[in-house]
């Protein structure tokens, strides 16, 4: 099945609120802005950082994202079908990696990433739908395209101090090998 995104992935332009939440499906995308970035960048982006929600509930999230008192963000959040929802603009800082340090060394993650939380209670036995990893795989080839890509990571990895963050936890890797990048996940000190 062909993947397609919206003008609004592929420019980082335009948004489009809604009143009651109601999922896109498998395969298609809405905008749901966060409050809670930074405009720009200050750095090129070359890093796709992977979350878990610790929630099965992609309302939640997305509730918990336009939140100004949470003071956290993603660019996209995959739900369990498949829908995705765009937070940010590729082309803005979100704020979805906190105290972070990357396998070259670079500290503040944020910078130079782009965030997808995957919706994932996160105790590792809690699957991932083959719908929902597709989703999360075409993210990132259309991440791959717009931004030289160098490494895909997950929180848990680049997570100060090591053991602060888990996520995403039981996550099937081998799904993104095709992409041919280096991929770091588990604790950096572990």
């Amino acid at each position: 099945m062909r993947f397609t995104f919206s003008l609004i992935l592929l420019l980082g332009v335009g948004t489009v609120f809604a009143q009651d939440f109601v999922p896109p499906g498998r395969n298609k995308i809405a905008w749901h802005q966060s409050p809670n970035y930074t405009p720009g960048r200050s750095m090129a982006v070359d890093t796709v950082v992977l979350h878990h929600t610790a929630s099965d509930n992609l309302a939640g999230t997305v509730k918990w994202f336009e939140m100004r008192e949470s003071r956290v963000s993603a660019h996209f959040t995959v739900g369990k079908d498949g829908s995705i929802i765009q937070h940010l603009s590729t082309y803005d800082t979100a704020w979805h990696a906190g105290r972070s340090l990357d396998f070259f060394g670079r500290t503040s993650v944020n910078r130079f990433s782009v965030g997808i939380e995957i919706v994932n209670i996160g105790d590792g036995v809690d699957p991932y739908p083959v719908e929902q990893t597709l989703a999360v795989e075409h993210l990132i080839s259309v991440m791959i395209r717009r931004f030289p890509i160098k490494q895909i990571t997950s929180h848990e990895h680049i997570a100060v101090p090591p053991g602060r963050k888990p996520d995403p936890k039981g996550y099937p890797w081998p799904t993104l090998e095709r992409f041919g990048l280096p991929m770091y996940f588990g604790r950096q000190d572990g």
